[in-house]
């Protein structure tokens, strides 16, 4: 029989350095991410109110330790973010919630409640009834007024503190964070006598540029009409009838999950900005909040269009912001993570 030679196995250069490549890249990420790791250490969230009920205000704290950032998900869809350790909120919907709270973006603990649906009060003038603005900023005073007839005391609770902030029928208030509050106002010093309401506030706005400016000092001008302001004799005996202002464009109602699916789908391009004008009364350049920063609907939208597919969103949270005399959408208050790629990297 005769004898075969083994051919050795035999690997390509180029194949061995790719593969020495891939493994210094793996080692340097894990070791950046191992540099970086903080353990999450055991925290709890407590709940506190007098009752767990619709329309009445819950006060949600925790005891972690160096947490900076605070996001609270409530489980009806609404998200707080805040840099203290105690949020209030209130549920307008009876039923079993889970609250999640994650703390500087990597630590989690959960809790769960069962809201009751408030019982219905025998007179319906108990209930106070107050001015509450539609939004507010960080660093601005924003003021609440309360309009209830036969009112005696007033106890105001603006959601950032546990505390009565204000005992007076108007008060004013100046938010240090950003995103949904919840205000209580009780009245007569008796907690069946309460009402809610949900206020956005929006990050500080920017400080204009105004080093380039020059400072100009008006002269005296003196306006001369082309022709005299009292009208002549004639056009005072043909005096037109005055024109009537033509009516405001109403705005059409959209869902918070039918605008946010609509969203998702400008970002798969099958949808575009100038679907939107029902919603906003034909103005695409209303303001939009994202992540803090100030944009115009046109912008984000653009956004959206240049990421090529939703499935590059991870979470999408659109708080609307409407005129009450019109129903349109005057702003929106958007808060956007998007997936992470291959090793943690976008």
């Amino acid at each position: 029989m005769e004898n075969k030679k083994i051919q050795p196995a035999y690997l390509d250069d180029k194949i061995i350095i790719t593969m020495i490549i891939l493994s210094l890249v793996a080692l340097m990420v894990t070791a950046f991410r191992y540099k970086s790791y903080e353990p999450c250490l055991a925290f709890h969230i407590k709940a506190k109110a007098e009752y767990y009920r619709t329309g009445e205000p819950i006060r949600f704290e925790t005891d972690v330790r160096n947490g900076q950032e605070f996001r609270w998900e409530f489980g009806d869809n609404e998200v707080s973010q805040t840099n203290i350790s105690s949020v209030v909120h209130t549920y307008d919907v009876p039923g079993e919630y889970t609250i999640t709270l994650t703390v500087n973006g990597t630590c989690s603990e959960y809790k769960t409640i069962y809201i009751t649906r408030a019982p219905k009060l025998e007179n319906p003038l108990l209930l106070p009834t107050f001015v509450c603005p539609q939004s507010a900023e960080v660093g601005m005073p924003v003021t609440f007024t309360d309009t209830t007839a036969g009112a005696r005391s007033w106890e105001w609770r603006f959601g950032e503190t546990a505390a009565i902030d204000a005992t007076s029928s108007t008060a004013s208030y100046v938010y240090k964070t950003p995103g949904l509050k919840t205000i209580a106002l009780v009245i007569n010093n008796n907690v069946q006598q309460m009402a809610t309401c949900k206020v956005f506030v929006n990050e500080a706005a920017r400080p204009k540029d105004n080093n380039n400016r020059r400072n100009r000092q008006p002269g005296n001008i003196i306006v001369i009409p082309a022709k005299p302001v009292t009208p002549t004799l004639n056009e005072q005996a043909n005096e037109q009838p005055a024109m009537k202002e033509p009516p405001k464009p109403m705005g059409a109602s959209i869902s918070k999950q039918d605008l946010e699916g609509k969203l998702r789908m400008v970002a798969s391009n099958f949808f575009k900005a100038e679907g939107f004008t029902p919603y906003l009364c034909n103005n695409l350049n209303i303001p939009v909040s994202l992540n803090g920063e100030e944009i115009t609907f046109v912008e984000f939208c653009n956004k959206l269009s240049a990421l090529k597919g939703e499935k590059k969103i991870k979470e999408l949270n659109v708080q609307q912001i409407k005129s009450s005399e019109t129903n349109c959408i005057i702003s929106l208050n958007v808060s956007m993570k998007l997936k992470k790629g291959f090793l943690g990297l976008f």
